[in-house]
């Protein structure tokens, strides 16, 4: 049996740069498990890899004061760490007069979240920006930035490593235990004790809490991010990122354009309901367990509201039929045709929703007798992480 003081699940984004910002502060008996063989094997190496630039959360959010401290610290440890790193900025496009009132509803958001440099553009000064966005005004956010995040996770977990963090890959964890105030994990190699347990499981971590008799009225919805390739011959279409006008009653952003630090572009992605934690295309892995998880009483309850069902209903189109995908794209750029693109990659949210079927829009912590547990670390997630592992250990003593 090998014993630890904090064992942290889930080696993504989160849970190595929490090990990161414990093993910084000096604390000893650092461990982070993770079932794959490798960090950021799920979710955080597999989105859009944007550093947001602070507009979009609601302020007085936990997401909201951690979003723009997140952007400037990640930049820094790239450049710091030799991260591929892209400042383009983002454009947010308006293509309808209704639109303008949200865009000037984000610069007002963005303001009071500390983003900086945000203004509004009209149609000409879109152009000068973006010449081939297609919009009637625009949100620009100069310190948008994308990031290659498998590299970024990589730097983080060798930096922990280096101040004395154990990474322990390949060791999914079979059971959980409390055991004299502490916590006993199996897996199929090792029994582990710890006398604080964080869990940073990501997609299961709602079933590692249900497992320990905590948020139960929590459940974690499965919503796949599809993507696809632009044709690099055409990568110079943007210079920036552009994203549509998001609509505020649902926390996702609409399919976009992106452009990653090695001048990749791509669209997306769009938020499809998955039939599995880990079902990254409609014939993926879908195991009995995750698909009854998915389609539990409190899901129904979501997709009863008008306004989600219509939603849902439109991203499954733009799913199936590849071409109405890449038609919302075209909305916002001129110059590529549907033959200039290729099925790219897919990601999956970890997506909450409570006991009524409410998506829940941020960060989500539960503490229990020893243990804490993350649900919801969705976007902007990624850009957050640096000074949640500060506003983790400062508020919760680790």
């Amino acid at each position: 049996m090998k014993e630890f003081h904090t064992l942290i699940l889930g080696a993504g984004i989160a849970g190595i740069a929490l090990a990161r910002e414990l093993a910084r502060r000096g604390k000893k008996g650092i461990a982070v498990l993770d079932k794959e063989s490798e960090v950021a094997f799920h979710t955080s190496s597999r989105n859009s890899g944007v550093l947001h630039a602070g507009y979009n959360p609601k302020p007085g959010t936990l997401k909201a004061g951690l979003c723009v401290e997140g952007n400037k610290k990640l930049k820094a440890f790239c450049k710091w760490r030799g991260v591929p790193l892209w400042e383009g900025g983002i454009l947010v496009v308006a293509q309808q007069e209704k639109e303008i009132p949200i865009l000037e509803e984000l610069l007002r958001r963005g303001k009071e979240n500390g983003a900086p440099d945000l203004r509004l553009l009209n149609q000409k000064e879109i152009a000068g920006i973006e010449p081939n966005a297609r919009g009637l005004a625009a949100l620009h956010a100069p310190s948008g930035a994308s990031v290659h995040p498998k590299a970024l996770v990589q730097a983080l977990a060798e930096e922990a490593q280096s101040l004395g963090a154990k990474l322990l890959l390949g060791s999914p964890v079979q059971d959980i235990q409390p055991k004299n105030g502490k916590y006993l994990l199996r897996t199929p190699q090792d029994t582990f004790l710890c006398s604080f347990f964080i869990n940073c499981a990501g997609l299961y971590a709602d079933r590692i809490a249900h497992h320990m008799g905590l948020a139960r009225e929590y459940s974690i919805l499965p919503v796949r991010g599809e993507y696809r390739l632009l044709n690099p011959e055409k990568k110079d279409l943007i210079r920036s990122m552009v994203y549509p006008v998001p609509d505020p009653r649902f926390p996702f952003l609409g399919v976009h354009w992106t452009k990653s630090p090695h001048g990749e572009v791509k669209i997306g992605p769009n938020a499809v309901p998955a039939l599995g934690r880990e079902a990254y295309s409609w014939g993926g892995s879908c195991l009995p367990e995750s698909l009854r998880d998915t389609l539990r009483l409190r899901t129904f309850k979501l997709l009863a509201r008008p306004p989600i069902a219509k939603l849902f209903a439109g991203q499954i189109r733009n799913s199936l039929f590849p071409k109405a995908f890449i038609r919302e794209a075209l909305k916002l750029v001129a110059g590529a045709r549907p033959s200039d693109f290729i099925p790219g990659p897919s990601g999956i949210r970890a997506q909450v929703i409570d006991s009524q079927g409410r998506l829940i829009d941020d960060l989500l912590t539960v503490e229990g007798e020893n243990c804490l547990h993350l649900l919801n670390l969705v976007s902007p997630g990624l850009t957050c992480a640096l000074p949640l592992a500060e506003h983790l250990a400062d508020t919760f003593g680790l």
